[in-house]
């Protein structure tokens, strides 16, 4: 037997020592163009590659897409090429990156380095319908709506004013600025960060993932398992949020009676509300500690479980249930 397994581990050898061994850059660029109309959709298929998107006043799509890759091998058979699918038909345009298959026997192969990108033009009016990998996506300057799926990759968005943004990720990323309209976020374990934003309604609906909103306005409604929620400096009627073991801070003003609904397990709540409010406040827990340092309030009930009272006229709802975090509302100063 041991006589039997030399003889193969040699044959092997001298195989690989026959097998040609290459070690080669790949590079490779596309380009194309579509002449488009407003109510046309852009399907981008961008992988692993970065994705940027460059607004500018022409009725035309340039793509122009980069590849490179450094491979390594020994063996017989035909090399992996990356190819880019451009297509048009009605009012969709799509471009989708594809790597091909390799073919042969190898006995060893190795990509040390490989990375695509893709750079695109559009008019700001074209629908976007965007998805990756790994990849990074940057965008700014857009004025139509927005869906987005990503899995490891970031994605940063900026100057978009539209009546919807939808972002599917799983652990990359998100970096939001001076956006308007409707914002629709779900993911596993990436962090979401919002600033100088004038958004109607906001979902969040996230695993780990922390939330960080600052200097923007809106409707919120979040809702996150072990992940923080941070609002500073926020403007907002109604805001929602439901955690499990992340903490929950928020600094809030609004123009209107409030409606501010937390619901968390073992995370602490601290709650900062403008002097210009006038609301309603309750307060259960289980073994949390509660702290009420508001100006003007005045005291309803107060025991073991349950803290209540008011500010003002009591025109607004302020609501926040624990099992263990401790809660503490005041006045922003």
């Amino acid at each position: 037997m041991r006589t039997l397994i030399r003889v193969g581990v040699s044959c092997l050898l001298a195989v690989v020592a026959c097998s040609p061994a290459f070690a080669r850059e790949i590079e490779k660029d596309f380009h194309e163009t579509f002449d488009v109309s407003e109510g046309v959709v852009l399907r981008l298929d961008y992988g692993d590659g970065d994705a940027t998107i460059i607004p500018w006043d022409q009725d035309v799509i340039d793509v122009v897409v980069h590849y490179r890759a450094d491979v390594t091998a020994i063996g017989f058979g035909t090399e992996a090429e990356f190819e880019v699918e451009f297509r048009q038909s009605d009012e969709r345009v799509t471009v989708r990156g594809k790597e091909g298959t390799t073919s042969g026997v190898y006995f060893f192969r190795s990509m040390h380095e490989y990375d695509y990108t893709y750079t695109i033009k559009a008019p700001s009016y074209v629908i976007l319908d965007l998805q990756g990998d790994d990849g990074d996506l940057v965008l700014s300057g857009w004025r139509a709506d927005i869906e987005c799926r990503v899995d490891d990759g970031d994605v940063r968005l900026a100057d978009v004013v539209n009546g919807n943004t939808e972002i599917w990720i799983e652990d990359g990323d998100i970096r939001l600025a001076e956006l308007s309209g409707d914002l629709v976020v779900r993911g596993d374990d990436g962090d979401v960060v919002v600033t100088n934003s004038t958004l109607t309604h906001v979902l969040f609906a996230l695993e780990d993932g922390d939330i960080r909103i600052t200097d923007s306005e809106g409707n919120f409604d979040a809702t996150v398992d072990d992940g923080d929620v941070t609002l500073s400096r926020v403007t907002a009627s109604v805001v929602d949020v439901r955690g499990e073991d992340g903490s929950v801070n928020l600094d809030i003003t609004s123009d209107v009676d409030i409606h501010l609904n937390v619901t968390t397990d073992d995370g602490d709540v601290t709650i900062r509300l403008g002097r210009e409010l006038s609301f309603q406040y309750l307060v259960t827990m289980d073994d949390g500690r509660v702290d009420i340092d508001l100006d003007g309030a005045t005291e309803t009930e107060s025991h073991e479980h349950r803290v209540s009272g008011r500010v003002g006229t009591g025109g607004g709802l302020v609501r926040v249930s624990t099992a263990d975090g401790s809660v503490e509302l005041t006045t922003a100063n």
